[in-house]
């Protein structure tokens, strides 16, 4: 898709730049893009359900986020791992950026595991900072570890299929992924390679042929988002000072039940418009 080649040069300075500044730099960086742009096409999530079954949708919804949340209170070490697993399977089911399921798997691998092929002792230790101050370093190392094996399996797939797409876009976000630091490498793979062309794919679906319009139809969900995050995060901010295990409380709490409460009060058609419409690459 064109935007996501536009998209790319526009944050590559921004990425440069976040890159340079180290660990404050970079913390904001993932907290702009990918907590911020990168949520952008859940904000959608509710016009997506029949306004019959929105109340029923919305108490699930904040009871599974508020359950993440606690979930990573109390057995960080168990909950970081899992949401990892479910990150895997969301990014590989939901989005059809490329023509085969295998390729499909590898962008998912790749999307988590990608900023860990050269950073390995770096992911590792902010994989103990998420997990919490009982974490033990063995497991943040193989976790780590894992992490970068699955990056090294998905890369020349993903590598492969830009080549034969004649896709430049693609190619430079990958390399661009496994350059950066972890957190500028995550933002990034996560907004350009799956958040922006879902949101563009919401915006279809939705009828709002500008993001302007998007924004407008969405912005009530948005500001709540808002405050969900200052509260929940300043729980975890208060108690770990760097911001990193905040970090991912956060997008788990919002991710989660956007992974697994929506597809069940889906509009009829809705989950197959949303997957068949998500073709993003130019053949």
């Amino acid at each position: 898709m064109k935007s996501s080649g536009r998209g790319w040069l526009a944050l590559l300075p921004a990425a440069g730049f976040a890159s340079a500044m180290g660990g404050a730099g970079q913390l904001a960086f993932a907290l702009v893009v990918g907590l911020g742009f990168g949520l952008l096409h859940g904000a959608s999530d509710l016009r997506l359900v029949a306004p019959a079954r929105r109340l029923a949708f919305l108490g699930c919804y904040l009871a599974t986020a508020l359950a993440c949340l606690l979930g990573w209170q109390l057995a960080g070490r168990v909950a970081l791992p899992l949401f990892l697993l479910l990150s895997v399977w969301h990014f590989a089911y939901e989005d059809d950026l490329l023509a085969d399921r295998l390729s499909s798997l590898a962008l998912g691998l790749f999307i988590v595991g990608g900023p860990a092929m050269l950073h390995e002792t770096a992911v590792a230790r902010l994989v103990a900072l998420a997990m919490g101050p009982d974490a033990a370093p063995a497991l943040a190392a193989w976790l780590a570890r894992l992490l970068a094996l699955g990056g090294v399996l998905a890369l020349p797939m993903l590598l492969l299929a830009a080549w034969q797409r004649r896709c430049s876009w693609l190619a430079a976000t990958l390399l661009a992924v496994v350059l950066a630091p972890p957190l500028v490498g995550f933002a990034l793979g996560f907004y350009l390679l799956h958040a922006a062309p879902q949101t563009g794919v919401r915006q279809r679906l939705l009828g709002t042929p500008t993001f302007m319009a998007y924004l407008y139809l969405t912005w009530p969900i948005l500001l709540g988002a808002a405050f969900f995050t200052l509260a929940g995060g300043l729980v975890f901010v208060l108690q770990e000072h760097t911001g990193i295990r905040a970090l991912f409380a956060v997008l788990a709490a919002f991710a989660v039940p956007h992974m697994l409460v929506l597809p069940r009060f889906l509009a009829p058609g809705a989950e197959v418009a949303l997957r068949s419409d998500a073709q993003v690459i130019e053949r």
